[in-house]
């Protein structure tokens, strides 16, 4: 990227995202986005943005195919409103093992962009309240209206989860029920 732009500053974080180092590196940023592959993460990433104040853009892509979602703290669901519980262990191979088509990514990552260039400049309507889903097999996009559940456990009206949690083991847990 600074070969391309040097005005660009790069920071790379070579760390694992945990709920004891999030905060700190997503305080000094106006949106996040995340396109991580695991659900720990993706959990991780939604509650720290709320919990925060922090715009999000989140994809996730399967096989063929790929979704996003802006989500806009306390004024739109998060992604506990979309996926209140991890899936049950074994029903969802990782993208390792089930592959994915490197377009879909492409394609997936390219809506997040134009989705944080909306947000900064203010601009456009943002996916905030609505999940995009792409079918790369038929060239499909459809949209599907997400609203905020009033009964999240974060963004909720009396939420029941008000601080980072152990993300690993949430995941775990729910899937041994």
């Amino acid at each position: 990227l600074n070969a391309i732009n040097p005005d660009v500053k790069v920071i790379p974080y070579n760390i694992r995202l945990t709920s004891a180092n999030i905060m700190d590196i997503i305080k000094g940023y106006d949106m996040v986005v995340d396109g991580s592959d695991n659900f720990p993460t993706r959990y991780l990433v939604n509650d720290a943005c709320v919990f925060s104040n922090k715009p999000l853009s989140h994809g996730g892509i399967f096989r063929f195919d790929g979704q996003a979602i802006t989500i806009l703290p306390h004024k739109s669901a998060c992604y506990r409103c979309l996926f209140s519980e991890p899936p049950p262990a074994g029903l969802v191979p990782s993208c390792q093992e089930a592959g994915i088509l490197g377009a879909v990514a492409g394609i997936i990552g390219v809506i997040q962009a134009n989705e944080v260039l909306k947000y900064v400049l203010e601009i456009g309507g943002l996916l905030a309240g609505k999940l995009l889903v792409f079918n790369a097999l038929d060239s499909f996009f459809r949209q599907v209206k997400v609203p905020k559940d009033p009964k999240c456990p974060v963004c909720g009206e009396n939420p029941s989860i008000t601080k980072l949690i152990d993300y690993e083991q949430f995941c775990q847990l729910k899937r041994k029920e």
